[in-house]
């Protein structure tokens, strides 16, 4: 066939033809695209899954250098510890289960845990009043003293107000917020049972 005779019939075929033929080429680019995303996706969930385990970690090694440096263990010392050796000596120490643990004992070694009062610390309506809901467990011990810890599991503070009701706080964890303000505690008082 000759040159101009293929021209021709090329320019007798109707636009719908044309069409028709570009088709399959644009469907497989389609699915290159799609294929493309899919693997971009199934990567992401893959390098979503690392990064949310070690922030959790990261936020358990941060409460557990806190609340060891709370107990007079200078920073540096912990340094030479991984994150998992910290995170479970403040573990063992904090749940008192009579369990050993290696660097509580290199950094320990004579200090019994502090002992919690037994009694309910006597505190006024007014030291009530100046909790705020963004207060921690530390910050409401440093306003209205340490006091008897009645939680089991969680950290529940209890108080006697003005001598006569005791009011229960309750906190999640050492870093968790109390969430109310004062006032507000102020309703939940209940009277001191007498004998």
């Amino acid at each position: 066939m000759r040159r101009e005779e293929f021209f021709e019939v090329l320019g007798g075929l109707e636009d719908d033809i044309v069409q028709e033929a570009k088709a399959p080429a644009r469907k497989a680019a389609k699915w290159r695209g799609l294929r493309t995303a899919a693997i971009a996706a199934a990567l992401t969930a893959l390098l979503a899954v690392p990064a949310a385990a070690y922030t959790v970690e990261t936020v358990r090694f941060n409460a557990a250098v806190h609340y060891l440096t709370g107990l007079g263990i200078d920073v540096e010392d912990l340094s030479d510890y991984s994150r998992r050796e910290v995170i479970t000596a403040c573990e063992v120490y904090d749940a008192d289960a009579g369990e050993d643990n290696e660097l509580l004992k290199r950094l320990l070694p004579e200090s019994p845990p502090p002992s919690r009062p037994t009694e309910p610390s006597d505190v006024t309506s007014e030291q009530i009043l100046a909790l705020t809901p963004t207060m921690t467990v530390g910050d409401v011990a440093g306003l209205l003293g340490d006091t008897q810890d009645i939680g089991s599991g969680i950290c529940i503070l209890l108080y006697r107000v003005d001598g006569t009701h005791l009011l229960r706080i309750p906190f999640a964890g050492s870093d968790a917020q109390l969430g109310v303000r004062g006032e507000d505690l102020l309703k939940a008082l209940e009277p001191v049972e007498q004998p």
